[in-house]
């Protein structure tokens, strides 16, 4: 359902009418007040609906019934004291008494763009990562493949054939070395790791 069409008019100022409706003239609250909570609201759109805690079903809210109580916004779940008029195109709120935000759903956080995404797998940085078992390490020399000093990881090539070794920034840092270049000859210290094969330690060969 969408909100009144002004067409290329300008809408008035609103103002609240004397009769207590705060949707404009044509809708008059009738009634008394009853307790709704917000199923959605579009603040860009300036709509959205309420259900009635009555159990009667879902009516349209317009921003003009909210602008009197110092809201152009409201989030779902926001219990609001209302009176319900008859409109164009059926029920909607003429007047919004009192508006409860701490029964409100809390908004969903969006991440900030080029925000690093979490920590799953390989192909994502680790920040911190305990040491693992050398006992159980077997010696292996490799070539790196590549190696991603901002992002903190990389991955060996095994002369020996197999799957790629991977190399986290924390085995570097143990091993003194702050980063690896493309194409050098290094020998690690392999464990198996939760994807696959992982660098324990590494020297320069």
């Amino acid at each position: 359902m969408s909100p009144p069409s002004y067409g290329d008019r300008a809408p008035a100022p609103f103002r609240r009418p004397a009769g207590g409706s705060a949707s404009g003239p044509q809708v008059v609250a009738s009634g008394p007040e009853i307790s709704a909570s917000v199923k959605w609201f579009n603040s860009e759109k300036g709509f959205g609906f309420v259900e009635l805690a009555d159990g009667s079903g879902d009516v349209f809210l317009h921003v003009n019934a909210l602008t009197p109580t110092g809201h152009t916004n409201v989030n779902p779940g926001t219990t609001l004291g209302v009176r319900i008029g008859q409109g164009p195109k059926g029920r909607q709120v003429a007047e919004v008494v009192s508006v409860d935000e701490s029964t409100a759903e809390a908004p969903r956080p969006r991440a900030a763009f080029g925000a690093p995404r979490a920590p799953s797998g390989f192909g994502s940085p680790r920040p911190s990562r305990p040491a693992p078992d050398l006992s159980r390490a077997q010696d292996m020399r490799g070539t790196v493949k590549w190696y991603n000093a901002t992002k903190g990881f990389g991955f060996i090539t095994p002369e020996s054939g197999g799957k790629d070794i991977f190399i986290h920034a924390s085995a570097l840092e143990r091993s003194g070395l702050s980063a690896l270049n493309e194409g050098q000859s290094v020998d690690v210290k392999v464990v198996q790791g939760q994807k696959g094969p992982e660098a324990a330690g590494i020297s320069l060969a």
